[in-house]
């Protein structure tokens, strides 16, 4: 039996359908892993950024660990939660999943070979975590905003990739990189790059169900 084409009308309309489908599993936060991510590392950014600003207490750099120690398990549970609640998954979801995964993978090796490099005594190397942030993850959120089409998310991505990028320049120009400002900025990226645009397209989904 022959298959129907579709028509470019139709092909249109198909991909609008799995666009807004999307939106709406990002739209709900106890659904979308990123955004629990976001939400964490904000968290964590704050607390570190407050405690070494008032005690000067370099130990405090550790509360940086809470973001694997408590987002891997949290991500498995909502990976899990998720799957239950999702039969069916668009050409897009996946597409998604497998972007945010590649991001992921690249942060484990990069801890990997941060740590080795630390147990060699280049303790600095910790600081491309930083760029990794800016960067990798801005790049992810810049990608993820043009599959769904939603401007709001590729503002934030390249915002981030521009502050990591001005980061690297301060760095290599051995302008000094203060806590003052760049955990502020960290932080910015993160809202930019996950939390508005989440906000924004729950806002136009509830618009466009009215």
């Amino acid at each position: 039996m022959e298959e129907k084409k579709l028509t470019p009308q139709e092909s249109m309309e198909l991909i609008t359908s799995m666009i807004q489908s999307t939106k709406r599993r990002v739209a709900s936060p106890d659904l979308r892993i990123s955004v629990m991510w976001a939400a964490l590392t904000i968290i964590t950014a704050a607390t570190a950024w407050i405690l070494l600003s008032t005690t000067h207490n370099p130990w405090f750099n550790f509360i940086w660990f809470a973001i694997p120690v408590i987002g891997i398990p949290t991500n498995i549970i909502l990976a899990n939660s998720r799957r239950e609640q999702i039969k069916t998954k668009t050409y897009l979801d996946k597409v998604s999943e497998d972007l945010w995964k590649c991001v992921g993978y690249i942060a484990m090796g990069l801890t990997i070979g941060c740590f080795i490099a630390q147990q060699c005594g280049y303790q600095q190397a910790w600081l491309a975590m930083f760029y990794y942030a800016f960067i990798i993850v801005g790049f992810g959120a810049t990608v993820n905003g043009l599959l769904l089409r939603e401007s709001s998310y590729i503002f934030g991505g390249l915002f981030s990739i521009f502050s990591g990028f001005a980061i690297i320049i301060c760095n290599l120009c051995q302008i000094p990189l203060l806590y003052s400002w760049v955990v502020p900025l960290y932080i910015l990226c993160f809202l930019l790059m996950f939390i508005v645009p989440a906000f924004i397209i729950s806002r136009k989904i509830k618009a466009e169900e009215k």
